[in-house]
């Protein structure tokens, strides 16, 4: 019946205000939800008349007579007119009550009227109004949803407990509307709990949980999004059928239910490869610590040198030593017994032990020569990454986003607000280490490269661990956890036209593999595991950086002017996207035509980031070429600190006038976006080398510290996880959250410690045995 389903739009805007609670009238709750898709751009008088109308009047002063109605909200009420309401005092406490008055429409609703009543829940009394409606034109065919609703709602007037608990569990008005709380969820895990179970020949049902999204105009942001609780014989489909009912307006409902996930086919394969994996840990583990055992009892020395031996990868055949970069480097192999010792299959085996890939990513040393202050600038990056994609990825589920705004204009949030920076650090690293690296490796074999395996070491290096994590997160996530928004956000089979990470991943897993994820599919956010991007910049910069290196190191001016001609092409493309798409550098452009910086165009395409790539690579061929023999006066010294520190902190501070109201011309806002990146990659090379070069004072004992390596190691596998386990975790929550500076550094710790254990178990067990599994298959005894 359609009174049921006007019923649940009634629900939409129940409320609720200290030990006063009044559910709305159709009318009053139309005329709010309309005009929220203007709250932001409202002038403030019309503010505070929304205020008056929508909150404190119905909440507090319900209770006064009123013989005319208030025109509700903003300009915009061209879908429903207010009209005159009358006044029931069968009650203590006078209850308003109203008609929808419809423009014409092919669905008449006739003789509609609201009678009171009181519904008790758990010793709370809430003064309700039930919709009744006598007559309806053009009545729908009775589905079991429409006759579960009908039971639903008589229930509810016979005050059944299921009843009671479901209609507590719809999303009410909470405080904080003009502070953008739009996510109105209500009560998820009591809703699911609730089951009909009356014999009175009536069908018995259970009860779902379901977020509806208003949207007005056809937009695709909602101006509203409720949680509701409705019997489990009604689909999506239904749901967004009946609620529909009035076609001319400009107001529709999508509705989306809690959906319980079976396992896939490809879940299974997935946790089959994992048993499999974890067979051959055990296996692998078991096989070493016997073998060791055995050694121990040979020496009579126990199980002493189980943990010195660790310091061994069996599987590596050899150990890397390199001389000081004070000097000319050699690498020179140690055999360790590797072949001599064990046959292929216990070598094979020893590959996934845990003593051995444990021992050797907790170790907290490095060989000689090794530049170890790289190793706390990778850790600092990423703890940078995580904080920016922790504010991110928060921002979904909170009850006063707008709060961001107050946050983002603080001189101090500037670091976290140009997080994006911290990414330009990782690839000024990896320019630096394959320049260096390769240098040394042309050096040690008269200048010949070995071309195939240069690239297939890379690839080998990065793609079985980068494939494990998408499997997993394509097909086991759903199966995590759950929650009021993970079913829709995790949702491995969205409906048609519905998109989301894990059906973008079903889409586009292969682009990843190929790493062209940054080019196809062109939007940042449809790709599979959206911050891939990176890793798609740096094997495409990887791809090209051999031919410029080996021009450095046969052809210096070639090599010089190959090295020109990239960052030229980098800074024009940025020039170029900054005309065509007038890009601004404000984080929330005031017109609406232009887009901030690090929109698509200019954020993901590798012609546009590869200048700090450019800058690594160009500090690595001093430190090779140079070897530290540099001497800089005291003078020299303090200026090259001061200019690195000035640039980096006008790159990533410079921007703070853009939230008061001091924002940079046409011209300034050009150069920004072109130089910024570059130069913050300049500030970072002058510390490198500083560091390097026996200049870096506190800063290089910082940096160098030896806590950072077995850190340093497994940021590979916190990058690819740690976006996961926010969604995991902030997906699952059963209310949002109220923004707070304390709350954010508690999330940001809880997801730094979490992403950092997780990548220890992903590292050693499976990025650290495919490595060992690369040495043994292909006998790789040198590699860049």
């Amino acid at each position: 019946m359609k009174e049921y389903i006007l019923l649940l739009l009634v629900f939409f805007s129940c409320c609720c205000h200290a030990q006063i609670q009044v559910i709305r009238t159709e009318t009053e709750a139309m005329d709010f939800i309309a005009n929220q898709g203007n709250i932001y751009q409202a002038k403030a008088e019309e503010l505070q008349a929304i205020l008056q109308d929508f909150v404190l009047e119905p909440l507090l002063y319900s209770t006064e007579k009123q013989s005319e109605p208030k025109m509700y909200g903003l300009k915009d009420q061209a879908y429903v007119t207010s009209k005159a309401l009358k006044q029931s005092e069968t009650t203590k406490n006078a209850i308003k009550t109203g008609k929808m008055i419809e423009e014409p429409t092919t669905m008449t609703v006739k003789n509609v009227t609201m009678e009171p009543t009181t519904i008790s829940v758990t010793n709370t009394t809430i003064d309700g109004t039930t919709l009744i409606v006598t007559e309806i034109t053009e009545e729908p065919a009775s589905t079991q949803c429409i006759t579960d609703l009908k039971t639903f709602g008589s229930d509810i007037l016979e005050e059944e407990h299921y009843a009671l608990m479901m209609l507590d569990s719809y999303g009410k008005l909470p405080p904080g509307i003009l502070q953008g709380n739009i996510l109105w969820l209500g009560l998820y895990d009591q809703c699911l709990k609730q089951s009909r179970e009356v014999d009175d020949n009536q069908a018995n049902f259970t009860a779902q949980y379901c977020l509806a999204s208003i949207i007005k105009d056809n937009n695709l942001q909602p101006i509203l999004n409720v949680g509701v609780c409705v019997p489990d014989s009604c689909n999506n489909d239904e749901l967004m059928e009946y609620l529909n009912i009035f076609d001319e307006s400009n107001i529709t409902v999508s509705v989306m239910c809690h959906k319980e996930f079976d396992y896939s086919s490809g879940a299974i394969a997935c946790l089959t490869l994992i048993a499999f994996l974890g067979c051959l840990i055990l296996v692998g583990t078991a096989t070493e610590a016997f073998n060791k055992y055995q050694e121990s009892e040979t020496e009579n020395k126990g199980f002493e040198r189980l943990a010195s031996k660790n310091q061994t990868i069996l599987t590596d055949n050899e150990q890397t030593k390199t001389t000081s970069v004070n000097g000319p480097s050699r690498v020179t192999t140690i055999d360790v017994g590797g072949e001599n010792t064990h046959g292929f299959l216990i070598q094979f085996l020893l590959c996934f032990s845990l003593l051995t890939n444990g021992s050797k990513i907790l170790k907290a040393k490095q060989g000689e020569g090794s530049l170890g202050a790289l190793n706390g600038i990778r850790v600092l990056s990423l703890w940078w990454v995580i904080l920016g994609h922790n504010y991110v990825t928060t921002m979904t589920i909170l009850s006063n986003p707008s709060k961001i705004l107050d946050v983002l204009s603080r001189f101090t949030f500037q670091a976290i607000g140009n997080a994006t920076f911290s990414v330009d650090s990782f690839f000024f690293l990896s320019g630096l280490l394959v320049t260096y690296l390769t240098l040394k490796y042309l050096q040690n074999n008269k200048g010949k490269l070995n071309w195939v395996m240069f690239y297939v070491h890379r690839y080998l290096r990065l793609t079985p661990v980068y494939m494990l994590v998408i499997f997993i997160f394509t097909t086991l996530t759903p199966h995590f956890s759950t929650g009021p928004l993970y079913s829709f956000a995790l949702d491995p089979n969205p409906p048609s036209g519905v998109g989301n990470s894990l059906k973008y991943c079903q889409d586009y897993w292969w682009t990843n593999l190929l790493y062209i994820n940054n080019l196809y599919p062109s939007e940042l956010m449809r790709e599979c595991l959206a911050w891939g991007w990176y890793l798609a910049n740096d094997m495409q910069f990887f791809i090209i950086s051999p031919f410029i290196i080996y021009l450095l190191y046969h052809y210096f001016f070639a090599g010089i002017a190959a090295w020109c001609i990239l960052l030229l092409t980098c800074f024009s493309s940025l020039i170029g996207e900054s005309i065509k798409h007038d890009l601004t550098t404000e984080f929330l452009p005031t017109n609406p035509n232009q887009t901030h910086f690090a929109n698509d165009s200019a954020y993901v395409q590798p012609w546009t980031r590869i200048s700090p790539y450019l800058v690594g690579m160009a500090v690595g061929y001093i430190l090779f070429k140079y070897q530290g023999r540099i001497r800089m006066s005291l003078t020299m010294t303090l200026l090259g600190w001061v200019t690195a520190t000035v640039t980096g902190l006008a790159v990533v501070y410079g921007l703070y006038g853009n939230f008061h109201d001091n924002l940079l011309s046409k011209a300034a806002t050009v150069v920004y976006i072109t130089l910024c990146r570059f130069a913050w990659a300049i500030a970072l090379a002058w510390v490198v080398f500083a560091c390097t070069t026996g200049y870096g004072g506190p800063v290089n004992s910082l940096l160098s510290w030896s806590a950072w390596i077995p850190l340093a190691r497994i940021s590979y596998c916190a990058y690819l996880l740690h976006p996961i386990i926010m969604f995991v975790f902030y997906f699952s929550l059963s209310t949002t959250v109220y923004f707070s500076d304390l709350l954010m550094v508690y999330f940001f710790l809880g997801n730094l410690v979490i992403s950092y254990a997780a990548a220890f178990v992903l590292s050693v067990c499976a990025e650290a045995p495919f490595m060992a599994l690369e040495k043994l298959l292909l006998k790789r005894e040198k590699s860049v």
